[in-house]
């Protein structure tokens, strides 16, 4: 039996979209149809769109006055935001794009200038969120990253909770070869400075293990061999007094304990690599990241 439908009133209408009703919305933008799963909002709709509590953006879609510009332009222009655009606005970790990532609404929309186009393989029924699901941006994300910055935003998202490893299976299955060997290299990094220090290291075959517990310290980042501890640096986490003292004292408690360490900047990784590889490099050929006798 169908659900019966509810009549609308603007008060009720508007707290379903801000969130103090059945519907969060932090993105401040919201479809029609969704709403018209819940109930017919025809007359609350134009009610909300006359005092300006919401805003048509296109045929089918609204923005409240607090809307996120990037999710804002995606949909204005034709679809939704995707890709590494959804990935940020979830709070996962990826590489910085000022332009919004979207993919069309409908395979016969052509996106408007100001969006990067992005596509999958899978033909999918038309959205009714204005910003993809974590599973599916990392889909179309697998065709606009480089393998290790996918890497490194899958391994944000598994870290923060966000998806769970058969998820990322499923929707990596779909995407590139890419996306497969992406699924394969991921491990524990709480960063993505970590993570692409990890990859870096790895490729350069350096015996590297994350995340590993130390008696009286705690977890640090990466482990290689023994005893060379290297700990990869980002403003935030490590900006501050406080961050700074409690990074000084576990140095301190390292060394104490016999281990040698490295801290590494996003900088440092990304613009400056070579330097890295040769201090490490270094390290490693002295025999100094395993322990003595």
């Amino acid at each position: 039996m169908n659900k019966p439908r509810s009549t609308w009133t603007p008060a009720g209408l508007h707290a379903f979209v801000d969130g103090s009703g059945d519907l969060d919305t932090p993105e401040g933008v919201v479809s029609a149809r969704l709403l018209r799963r819940q109930a017919d909002p025809h007359e609350a709709l134009d009610a909300l769109v006359a005092t300006g509590t919401l805003e048509r953006i296109r045929r089918g879609w609204y923005r409240l006055r607090d809307a996120d510009d990037a999710v804002v332009t995606a949909v204005a222009a034709g679809g939704v935001l995707t890709c590494v655009s959804a990935l940020a606005f979830h709070g996962i970790w990826v590489p910085r794009d000022d332009i919004p990532h979207a993919r069309p609404a409908r395979e016969t929309i052509r996106l408007d200038t100001g969006v990067h186009h992005c596509s999958i393989a899978r033909r999918l029924p038309s959205p009714v969120l204005a910003v993809d699901p974590v599973a599916l941006a990392l889909r179309t994300a697998s065709a606009c990253l480089t393998r290790e910055y996918l890497v490194a935003a899958v391994d944000s998202a598994m870290d923060a909770g966000l998806a769970r490893h058969p998820d990322l299976e499923e929707a990596l299955w779909w995407s590139s070869h890419r996306g497969h060997e992406a699924l394969a290299a991921t491990d524990w990094a709480q960063s993505g400075t970590e993570s692409l220090l990890r990859q870096r290291l790895r490729s350069l075959r350096f015996p590297v293990r994350t995340q590993v517990s130390i008696d009286g310290v705690g977890r640090v980042d990466l482990l290689v061999g023994d005893r060379l501890v290297i700990e990869a640096d980002s403003v935030a986490h490590h900006t501050g007094a406080q961050a700074y003292r409690a990074d000084r004292h576990r140095d301190l408690m390292l060394t104490a304990l016999g281990y040698r360490v490295v801290r590494v900047s996003w900088e440092q990784v990304t613009f400056d690599w070579p330097a890295v590889a040769r201090a490490v490099r270094r390290i490693v050929d002295a025999g100094e990241h395993r322990w003595p006798g």
